[in-house]
């Protein structure tokens, strides 16, 4: 068995996939296990990675950066392809005034964890990291980690200060949104959801389909052999024009590195705009329900693998010996108050309706957890629908936002 053991003693290729697939393995059993209704889900896979690391299981970093920043470009594609192709018109009816909402929230919850940072003492790269896990936008911890590594005091210490930040925030992120639906219903008790649901019907009949299973006719056509290639074609090459356009540098006089859309940014960017036209030639950009899902996840469980086993050997320490506790604290105000805020603002001013403002809430913090809750409470489309029309913006947003935060206080 010494050979086995080998596995988690070295820092070989080997070794980094089987501890990864283990992380992952067990991730997402302990996400099924469910408690009085309750599971953790996909942030099992976080909460397993920590374990692991804070036991002392290593793997090859070079290996876990990739396979992070891999999974997070297979997370956002995917994303981009299933929103794309209804973005554009929703966005047409009725969008302005949600994505209003939501870049105010976004705007409100960067200002308080800038405000945290500078008045507390705690350091911008774990401020940043707080910022993601609170608002539970894991993409953008990336696009803040890429812009930590373009600064010239950027050290493997500081690298890992945003993953903590993050750990410690993200589990009352993902409560703290259900949270605020279920105190701001009451609210609500006055309105119907008919109107919601007349709206969406009315959506749902113009809007193109989100996703398709149906071959592209140059592909039925395409000889033996050749059919599959070109349906994931598209595929691997919307990805690369992602990662090209997410490095172009945007430089910002004042700021110390350039501004970039990133591995996050790129990526999501092409597949809204590629799958919101469908077909070009004999290559179909849009992907069968099946498969998109199946991307999705696999990308998310890669990334959240990665940051738990890159943050476990300081995580618990951290929580009981150091600040994590008053990170905590923090990061539950910047969840907390700019949501119920937009809950308030969306009822009073906007007037709109419960479902509609569950989808602003969910798709502001590009939460999939807070939007399947939503769609099991009001039972109507319109939460689908207003979350699709919020949720790129959204996360183009939270990705630029991050990278300024850190570039700008980090000067």
């Amino acid at each position: 068995m010494e050979w086995l053991l080998e596995l988690f003693r070295t820092e070989s290729v080997a070794g980094a996939v089987f501890v990864l697939a283990a992380a992952a393995a067990m991730g997402l059993l302990l996400g099924s296990i469910r408690l009085r209704g309750i599971d953790l889900g996909i942030v099992g896979v976080l909460v397993a990675g920590l374990l692991l690391g804070h036991l002392g299981v290593r793997a090859h970093p070079v290996v876990l950066e990739f396979a992070r920043d891999l999974g997070l470009v297979l997370f956002v594609y995917a994303i981009g392809v299933q929103t794309g192709p209804g973005f554009v018109d929703s966005l047409r009816r009725q969008g302005l005034r949600l994505n209003a909402t939501a870049v105010g929230i976004v705007l409100l919850g960067v200002g308080l964890a800038v405000a945290i940072s500078v008045h507390t003492g705690i350091e911008v790269p774990t401020a940043v990291g707080m910022l993601s896990g609170a608002t539970t936008n894991t993409p953008s911890l990336g696009a803040a980690q890429t812009a930590l590594r373009d600064l010239p005091s950027y050290t493997h210490a500081i690298g890992q200060l945003p993953a903590l930040g993050y750990a410690v925030a993200y589990p009352f992120g993902i409560i703290g949104v259900i949270l605020v639906m279920v105190l701001a219903r009451p609210l609500f008790s006055g309105t119907s959801l008919a109107r919601a649901d007349n709206l969406s019907s009315v959506v749902t009949r113009s809007d193109p389909p989100a996703e398709t299973s149906e071959p592209s006719p140059g592909s039925e056509a395409a000889a033996p052999g050749n059919g599959d290639s070109l349906q994931i074609l598209p595929l691997f090459l919307g990805i690369a024009l992602g990662v090209v356009l997410g490095s172009i540098p945007l430089p910002i006089r004042g700021l110390p590195a350039p501004l970039r859309l990133g591995l996050a940014g790129g990526p999501l960017i092409v597949a809204v705009v590629l799958s919101s036209r469908g077909q070009l030639g004999p290559l179909c950009w849009r992907m069968p329900a099946a498969a998109n899902a199946l991307l999705r996840e696999v990308g998310i469980v890669l990334f959240l693998a990665c940051v738990g086993l890159m943050a476990g050997g300081r995580f618990v320490s951290t929580l009981t010996e150091g600040d994590g506790l008053r990170w905590m604290a923090w990061a539950t105000i910047i969840t907390f108050v700019p949501m119920m805020l937009a809950a308030l603002y969306a009822r009073i001013a906007l007037k709109l309706d419960y479902a509609s403002t569950c989808g602003v809430l969910a798709g502001s913090m590009t939460d999939p957890a807070a939007l399947a809750f939503a769609t099991t409470s009001t039972r109507s489309e319109a939460t689908i629908i207003t979350y699709a029309t919020v949720y790129p913006l959204t996360m183009v947003l939270r990705l630029l936002s991050t990278q300024i935060f850190v570039l700008v206080l980090m000067r």
